[in-house]
């Protein structure tokens, strides 16, 4: 048995889990390992290939909606475990042992995300010991005024 599996959802196949094989066929005819009746979808609209026993390959099979695999429409397209396939109202998320997901592995995806308050405190504080410095030596009276005014001596 197959490690890949087909897990839907959304549409009419949501919690289902279909095991992929060598060839697995998605459309509205009976044949089709996952039938999906519905106005738009072709009866043999995509397939998914088994390559080598290490690679998915999914083709939209010159349906007149379309296939999307993330977000995007696909003639053709390898893919990789946690892709998303859509047909018509029906969505299935790759579950692919074995297969990285580059996607979500990317250095930009690890990248750990800049805190930004270290930042703001320093420079805080600099343009407050800035402030400071230019009322001592240009404003000296206001020392006294500040004093009295807050209570500080």
């Amino acid at each position: 048995m197959s490690p890949y599996k087909l897990k839907g959802t959304s549409g009419s196949v949501i919690n289902q889990s279909f095991p992929l094989g060598d060839t697995f066929m998605l459309g509205s005819a009976a044949d089709c390992a996952v039938r999906i009746d519905e106005k738009g979808v072709a009866p043999h609209h995509a397939e998914i290939t088994l390559i080598d026993d290490k690679a998915l390959l999914l083709k939209d099979l010159g349906s007149a909606s379309g296939t999307l695999l993330n977000g995007e429409a696909v003639a053709e397209a390898m893919l990789s475990s946690g892709d998303e396939i859509h047909i018509g109202s029906c969505r299935w998320m790759l579950q692919a042992p074995g297969l990285r997901p580059d996607r979500i592995l990317t250095a930009e995806a690890v990248k750990q995300p800049t805190r930004i308050w270290p930042r703001v405190l320093l420079w805080t504080s600099v343009a407050a010991a800035a402030a400071a410095v230019a009322v001592l030596k240009y404003k000296p009276e206001w020392v006294i005024i500040i004093v009295d005014t807050v209570g500080l001596y």
